[in-house]
């Protein structure tokens, strides 16, 4: 599995954009003379969305499971359980790996930074709880039957 990096121009419509809504990657006026920290911020989109589209399609790979025991569960299930985990395990470490180098480069950056760039700097974090929001709306059936499968194992 492999997650480009890469950015191309803000026009260019993501895979996650397809599944959720386009959301601009916005620059704010105080860093865009900042070429360090205008591919930061992009960078960190990209991982953002790499993430918010891999959890999406774990949440449509295994779904159907919340709540069910696993002797409830046939060898397929079990099965495609397990490769759905398997993927999702082995493509969340690759993105959260660049999110620790992102989140070390962060730091590295901040340290330039007045306190107006770094304020600017938090205000593009807006974007990444947008993508949150559209995955929980995406989901809303999937997140209430988990909540209530949780419920119900506590009780």
């Amino acid at each position: 599995m492999f997650f480009a990096l890469s950015c191309g121009s803000d026009s260019e419509e993501t895979k996650a954009d397809k599944k959720f809504g386009k959301l601009k990657v916005e620059i704010p006026a105080e860093l865009k003379d900042k070429p360090e920290v205008v591919k930061y911020i992009k960078d960190m989109n990209v991982i953002a969305d790499d993430l918010a589209t891999l959890f999406d399609g774990f949440i449509e790979d295994t779904g159907e499971y919340v709540g069910m025991k696993e002797e409830d569960l046939g060898l397929s299930d079990k099965m495609k359980l397990a490769t759905a985990t398997a993927k999702y395990a082995t493509g969340s470490a690759e993105i959260f790996v660049k999110w620790g180098e992102c989140t070390d480069k962060r730091m590295s950056l901040e340290k330039d930074l007045n306190d107006a760039e770094i304020n600017a700097l938090e205000k593009t974090y807006e974007r990444f709880e947008e993508r949150i929001k559209q995955i929980e709306e995406r989901h809303k059936k999937f997140f209430e039957k988990a909540k209530k499968a949780a419920e119900e194992q506590n009780n």
